[in-house]
């Protein structure tokens, strides 16, 4: 017999799927957010060069992972006060916290386009290498080229939808685990049976006992009842029980549906605590007290 479906499950993965379906994905969102950081940190080299004037010109992007930072006049900078300034400008937000600091810096003189001072920033010391600190460097045109991690960057960009797919997947997986967790009542085999109210239905004889009478059923009645019994106090959409009940038929008689649970009905009279309840225009609800 086919598992009922729960309909919140499959809701609440489609809600999340759309979330991840609508994340902000363009890569050149996330390009204009690190381009804005890269000027601030151009800023603050200049003006820690004593250059409060000065333009920063537009970044330059190389490549998808490597951007150079241009100057409007020369200045000169102090190797220890560029690496703090570096770091504090790009921070958490552009390389993501875990990954923060992975880049490599080269500052290039403009001429003779010559690497003159270069270091490389890790979030692991052994990897970090900062050399020639505490030597001023003479005043001149330079730009700076920053090279960040491609790891790093793939974390700015793809990290929370994949975590929030990843997350929904499981969600889903637990939630229809628990909702539509095996019983005894759902494998029930000869000996064993499923308690409804007082009494007590045992699916693989078609029989319904209570106390020490015996009640057969049809196999249309068991079938339905059945479905009841796993799902007490739960509204059972008439299309699905027609569809579970005789779609085997090809034909599905609506008023088959309410013939069968009016029989049930005075089969289970003698348990006042038992109410096969119609949800006009919608379904049923096996009610057990």
């Amino acid at each position: 017999m086919k598992k009922l479906i729960q309909p919140a499950g499959i809701g609440i993965f489609t809600m999340i799927f759309t979330m991840i379906l609508l994340w902000p994905w363009k890569s050149d969102d996330f390009a204009e957010n690190r381009e804005i950081r890269l000027r601030n940190v151009g800023h603050q080299i200049l003006l820690a060069s004593g250059d409060s004037t000065s333009r920063v010109l537009p970044i330059k992007r190389i490549s998808e992972s490597e951007y150079s930072i241009v100057f409007e006049n020369p200045f000169q900078f102090d190797p220890d006060s560029l690496v703090k300034v570096i770091h504090k400008g790009l921070g958490e937000g552009l390389v993501g916290k875990k990954a923060e600091g992975k880049y490599q810096v080269n500052v290039v003189e403009c001429i003779e386009n010559q690497v003159v001072y270069s270091y490389q920033m890790s979030s692991h010391k052994d990897k970090t290498l900062i050399p020639c600190q505490g030597r001023l460097q003479p005043k001149d045109c330079y730009s700076i080229k920053i090279r960040f991690d491609n790891n790093t960057m793939r974390v700015s960009n793809f990290s929370v939808p994949i975590i929030i797919g990843i997350l929904a997947f499981g969600f889903l997986l637990l939630y229809n685990k628990n909702a539509l967790k095996p019983s005894k009542s759902k494998h029930m085999g000869n000996s064993q049976s499923v308690g409804i109210g007082k009494f007590e239905l045992y699916h693989s004889k078609q029989l319904l006992k209570i106390g020490t009478e015996e009640i057969q059923l049809s196999q249309k009645e068991n079938k339905l009842l059945t479905l009841f019994a796993l799902h007490p106090n739960e509204m059972l959409e008439r299309d699905h029980l027609l569809k579970e009940i005789w779609e085997d038929e090809g034909v599905f008689v609506g008023r088959s549906l309410d013939m069968f649970v009016s029989k049930l009905r005075k089969k289970l009279l003698q348990d006042p605590n038992i109410q096969l309840k119609n949800i006009r225009g919608r379904g049923y609800v096996l009610q057990v007290k």
